[in-house]
């Protein structure tokens, strides 16, 4: 492989949301800007349709997509890039031995040439790259092995009935299913039975949390978590193998421990929720909201959602789909804010003064960057305040839209699909402050237009 300190050429860039092991946390968007800024260093031209990611933490489970990583290859075997630029090349040797191996032998077959960086770890370099590849097949033949035998484990805890291990505390049950606890047993049955009484989720969630009869983690009750409660067979003393729950499939075995609730009642359940499923999907009224994932509550710093009270359409915080009372109310009509941000797109495509940024970054915040107000402190925490509101944006989407004096009347001939699109590719986000007039009003003073990432 040629060892070029200057490529001029196609580069490319990967990045990847870290792994949770690793002390370096920095987000998708920070990568990005340092990638770019060795890019620069180099001469080396990203287009952002060479700037690959993976953001979500599942990236790094085997068997999970990464439809990042899968362009990037699928770019370098086309001969789409001369130069690729890896963030951190150490934590995907470490972590993703095989996929390593990969970029590598492809590099090498098809003479482009890789940088790494946030690490020491220098690709250019033959010896650095072959010590690099020889890691991570030994890493490669490790991690398969381990798998073997993990895999061999399960399936022998399966057939043997013994109980899932790791994932989420189990409510009703002591750390690993080994008994019952007759008080969050109860409440099992008694959800049980309210569905089947035709009761809601949210009225069981509502009631309970009004008792304040916490849950597991001592939290409130959602009706998320009901209806988990309602589908896991492992309520019906029955063990799920290989993900499924189809006896036919050989998915369901009965389990070591003692259940809450008889098979029979958990099967009626699963036909009761598949009915009420298929009665709302008929019947509920859909409506579209344009700014999906743009809106932020300016109290809370969470998104707001797209909700409809009657005919009503609104972007409400968040936290209104709880069913405990909370502090903020926020909302704001969607039809007023669709008019008054589409309006905004149409000044910057009929302005044409360079505010619209075909080579700008990739990855983008669609939140605030400060922290909520009374947010818990941890990694966890940190983690989702770094990451949780990183975003890619689709600057194709800009692409044959006019601009000009043609921009106002081409928008009206988008599709909402399109639109959304565009809106997502302009702004990085709209965050709503708080009311300021008469209720009749709509206050676009509250109204804050984000454009930098």
């Amino acid at each position: 492989m040629p060892e070029l300190l200057d490529q001029a050429g196609r580069g490319a860039l990967y990045c990847c949301v870290p792994h949770r092991a690793d002390a370096d946390q920095s987000p998708v968007d920070a990568q990005e800007r340092q990638g770019r800024a060795l890019a620069a260093k180099l001469r080396i031209s990203v287009r952002p349709e060479s700037v690959f990611a993976d953001r979500q933490r599942s990236v790094w489970q085997p068997e999970a997509g990464r439809p990042g990583w899968t362009r990037l290859l699928q770019a370098v075997r086309a001969g789409r890039v001369d130069t690729v630029l890896v963030f951190r090349p150490s934590m995907l040797i470490r972590h993703r031995p095989a996929d390593a191996m990969e970029l590598l032998a492809l590099a090498e077959e098809n003479l482009v040439v890789l940088h790494g960086f946030g690490d020491g770890v220098d690709l250019r370099d033959t010896r650095a790259r072959k010590a690099a590849l020889a890691q991570a097949r030994q890493l490669s033949r490790t991690s398969a092995a381990l798998s073997d035998s993990v895999r061999a484990a399960h399936r022998l805890a399966a057939e043997s009935g013994h109980p899932h291990g790791g994932g989420r505390l189990a409510y009703g049950y002591e750390v690993g299913m080994r008994a019952l606890i007759p008080s969050e047993a109860r409440v099992v049955h008694e959800i049980y039975s309210r569905y089947l009484d035709g009761e809601s989720l949210r009225a069981i969630a509502w009631d309970l949390n009004a008792r304040a009869v916490p849950t597991s983690t001592g939290s409130t009750w959602t009706t998320t978590g009901i209806d988990r409660i309602l589908a896991a067979p492992r309520y019906a003393g029955l063990r799920v193998f290989r993900g499924s729950v189809n006896r036919e499939e050989g998915g369901l075995r009965p389990g070591t421990w003692a259940p809450c609730v008889g098979v029979e009642v958990w099967r009626t359940v699963q036909e009761e929720r598949a009915a009420r499923a298929a009665a709302y999907a008929g019947h509920r009224k859909r409506a579209r909201y344009l700014l999906t994932g743009l809106v932020v509550c300016g109290q809370c710093r969470v998104h707001m959602v797209g909700s409809i009270v009657g005919d009503y359409r609104m972007y409400a915080c968040a936290s209104l789909n709880s069913p405990l009372p909370r502090k903020c109310n926020q909302h704001i009509a969607a039809g007023s804010l669709e008019r008054f941000v589409s309006e905004a797109a149409v000044a910057l495509l009929t302005a044409r003064d360079g505010s619209i940024n075909h080579d700008g970054p990739v990855s983008v915040r669609r939140g605030l960057a400060e922290p909520a107000p009374g947010r818990p402190d941890g990694l966890r925490h940190e983690f989702r305040h770094e990451h949780g509101q990183v975003d890619l944006r689709d600057l194709g989407a800009l692409d044959g839209v006019a601009t000009g004096a043609e921009a106002a009347g081409d928008w009206e001939r988008l599709p909402d699909t399109r639109k959304a699109a565009v809106l997502r590719a302009l702004f990085a986000a709209i965050v709503i402050g708080p009311k300021t007039t008469v209720r009749s009003v709509f206050d676009i003073s509250r109204i804050t237009l984000v454009r930098d990432s």
